[in-house]
């Protein structure tokens, strides 16, 4: 900034004749917060006018010192008032777009608790945990999947608001922070707001058929006030907690599907009784043999000719490796808050139903930084065993290709054979962080060398010849026989 006691124009806050306000161009909400503070002097020019543009917020210039001018400190003031004047902006729902929402959290406060599983159909309901209900129906491309439609309970048919989309506390928090849902607070009850229909009757009225003014139903509820009623603690009916709504806001935001987790149905254990196999296995399975032990001194490999790697690396394996299996071990502990699946998300591409929705691309836990520690290895293990499906990667290749080669094994270790990905939320600032179940052991890497006496590559060297590569004889002209 140049140090003059002018007060300048910004150029961006001029108007431009047949400027709509191109949302390719603009950056995005994230980019825009990113690193630097954002000058409100640009948004506050968009909210001035008199068709508030969807253009997003963008990145303005910083001073990291004071240097005392006029220009300076106007520019400070203009931010600040710019900031106020956004922040009391009144938003309003347009007559097309308006979606009406109650709240009636003692709805289904009596549903008794179901274990839902995932893959069954109607799996997701949480009908105990659905308290905003939508007067009409959600406009929108948002209505693919948000919301259910309460169904299924015999005790309910009938009764106020059943056919009704339900929301949970998340998708209705999350709607009407994007302003696409008008939630309401009731001055009467259920039976009056979504009365029971009869013939020839229409709309909300009472018992003796007077029909009832939008504002004698109830009033409708700021921003914080939505706020306050459906964030809480964890294990609220009703609510979430605070940590969970912003990592499922972020997800919605970046244009992830996303629903809450159900239960994942576990592996049946493996069987303990073997198969039968022939007399003469079982007769040699009741010879005694020895474990494998290494002697207490000495060196680790046996003196001695080898023709392959593969005995050598054999007697240097002195840690046991660990192989996964399907099937959870027995003495692995059920998982822990925070540590277990809240979310199950899909990427925009893959078509959703809210009744079965298909297998999920990722599996999220989210975890509070400044109330939870770093996982330990039971923690891990807990969640990737009993809340993960079994998905091992591709089997190897023999040769080269991308699935055979040493790009294979990366591929692999990365795809690992289950694998979950952990939200770490510190006041705002999301982390996911990508834990999987490896098994570096069974990528044998000495097994690709070769397997016979000469190296993998290179030609065989002759008398007085020039040796290849890992063969026999040495590099160079030698002068007598190569070794």
């Amino acid at each position: 900034m140049a140090f003059d006691d002018e007060d300048p124009v910004p150029a961006a806050l001029v108007p431009k004749a047949g400027d709509q306000g191109g949302a390719d161009d603009a950056p995005s909400l994230e980019d825009a917060l990113a690193e630097e503070t954002q000058d409100f002097r640009l948004f506050a020019a968009l909210v001035n006018k008199n068709q508030p543009s969807g253009k997003t917020l963008r990145r303005g210039e910083k001073d990291f010192e004071s240097h005392g001018t006029r220009a300076q400190q106007g520019a400070l003031d203009a931010s600040r008032q710019a900031m106020l004047d956004v922040l009391s902006y009144t938003r309003a729902h347009k007559p097309k777009d308006h979606t009406r929402a109650w709240y009636f959290p003692d709805k289904w406060a009596d549903v008794p608790l179901a274990e839902e599983k995932e893959g069954e159909k109607g799996a997701g309901l949480w009908a105990r945990e659905r308290v905003v209900v939508v007067e009409d129906e959600i406009r929108g491309p948002l209505s693919q999947n948000t919301g259910r439609i309460v169904t299924g309970l015999e005790a309910y048919k009938g009764t106020p608001g059943y056919l009704k989309t339900w929301l949970l506390p998340e998708e209705a928090l999350y709607m009407v922070e994007r302003g696409s849902l008008d939630l309401w607070w009731p001055a009467r009850g259920i039976e009056d707001v979504f009365p029971i229909p009869k013939d020839g009757e229409s709309g909300t009225s009472d018992r003796d058929g007077r029909q009832f003014e939008d504002f004698e139903l109830g009033v409708p509820l700021s921003f914080q006030a939505a706020y306050a009623l459906l964030i809480g603690e964890d294990g609220q009916r009703g609510k979430v907690s605070l940590e969970k709504y912003q990592v499922y806001a972020n997800l919605r935001r970046t244009g992830y599907k996303i629903m809450r987790a159900t239960v994942m149905p576990l592996p049946p254990p493996a069987p303990t009784d073997s198969p039968p196999q022939a007399l003469w296995k079982w007769l040699i399975s009741l010879i005694p043999t020895a474990p494998r032990s290494h002697p207490p001194y000495g060196p680790l490999v046996k003196p001695g000719f080898y023709r392959s790697y593969n005995p050598i690396f054999t007697q240097l394996a002195l840690v046991p490796r660990h192989k996964p299996t399907p099937q959870p071990q027995l003495t692995t502990p059920e998982p822990q808050d925070p540590f277990r699946i809240h979310f199950h998300v899909w990427k925009s591409s893959t078509p959703v139903a809210k009744t079965k929705p298909p297998t999920p691309d990722f599996r999220i836990a989210v975890a509070d930084a400044r109330a939870s520690d770093v996982p330990t290895l039971e923690e891990l293990t807990a969640l990737l065993e009993h809340c993960t499906p079994w998905d091992p990667p591709a089997p190897k290749k023999d040769g080269g290709g991308a699935k055979g080669g040493v790009g294979g094994v990366y591929h692999r270790l990365k795809h690992a054979w289950r694998n979950v990905i952990v939200a770490v939320n510190d006041r705002g600032i999301i982390s996911y962080l990508r834990f999987g179940e490896m098994a570096f052991a069974e990528e044998r890497l000495y097994e690709r060398v070769g397997g016979g006496g000469r190296g993998g590559k290179g030609k065989r060297g002759g008398r007085f010849g020039r040796g290849g590569r890992g063969g026999r004889g040495g590099r160079g002209r030698g002068g007598g026989r190569g070794g």
